[in-house]
């Protein structure tokens, strides 16, 4: 599912879209991909990695900006990179993402 590689994560863009969807079934004109043509990775620094287990905790923009000790703006816009990165578009889905997929426990 995940990994680290120098210090980052990875996830697989085909687990991550799998585990959002409860009642995801399988169309029958999706290729898998093979050996040959692997799941590409979305790779995650540590510090998007911090923020994530702080909106898992429930931390607002301004507490997790408090907490890291950056700009509030710096979270918005790192979550708005997040979502994009990982195929989200709200806060709760990016949770239920970091949970299902075991990334944040």
């Amino acid at each position: 599912m995940g990994g680290w590689v120098g210090g980052v994560c990875g996830f697989a863009p085909a687990v991550v879209i799998r585990s959002m969807e409860p009642n995801y079934q399988e169309a029958s004109n999706v290729s898998l991909p093979t050996a040959a043509d692997p799941i590409p990775r979305i790779y995650m620094t540590s510090r998007e990695i911090e923020v994530v287990q702080l909106l898992v905790r429930g931390l607002s923009n301004a507490e997790i900006a408090a907490r890291l000790g950056i700009q509030l703006q710096t979270v918005k816009n790192m979550l708005s990179a997040l979502y994009a990165k990982l195929g989200v578009s709200t806060r709760l889905q990016l949770v239920l993402l970091a949970l299902r997929t075991g990334f944040v426990v």
